[in-house]
């Protein structure tokens, strides 16, 4: 059947290695140094060659050749997790974090929650439900219209006693 192959590059030989070891597009791509584009236009350029409709169709073939032996040593990629990070010994109330999904909602008042201060403290952004997010928007337009408000009264007043 090594006969019967299309000539391959060496680089389309080594995408098809690793595809056949079950990678995806962006490990082959870290692990040989290349651009994930690259990868997969080695890839498309295999499937052309062979006439198959998939990657793994190809790799399968192109193993099954016996032409390449399967290299079982190479890399094993790693997945990153990051440490996490250390919590406030002390952490914010309830009532500071108005949309923590993991914890039973309380009923505030709407104002209260519109004029609670800052962003919700011991979480990420992405925590809060639609309505959190709404709230915050509307906490910050007022808090900045409040603030706008503030400084031109501040110099309406600096600019009647210098007058």
């Amino acid at each position: 059947m090594a006969d019967t192959l299309p000539a391959l590059s060496e680089g389309e030989k080594q995408c098809l290695r690793l595809v056949a070891q079950g990678f995806n597009s962006k490990e082959i791509a870290r692990q040989l140094h290349i651009s994930e584009h690259t990868v997969d236009q080695r890839v498309r350029t295999t499937l052309r060659k062979f006439g198959v409709p998939s990657r793994k169709e190809a790799a399968r073939i192109f193993v099954s050749s016996g032409a390449q032996p399967l290299q079982s040593d190479t890399y094993q990629p790693l997945i990153y997790q990051p440490e996490p990070l250390a919590s406030d010994a002390e952490p914010a109330s309830f009532l500071d974090q108005p949309d923590r999904p993991d914890e039973p909602r309380e009923h505030r008042s709407l104002l209260r929650r519109i004029l609670a201060f800052g962003p919700p403290l011991g979480g990420s952004t992405n925590e809060l439900s639609i309505d959190g997010r709404i709230l915050a928007m509307i906490r910050a337009a007022v808090l900045t219209g409040v603030g706008v408000v503030t400084l031109l009264l501040l110099l309406a007043g600096a600019f009647r006693v210098l007058a």
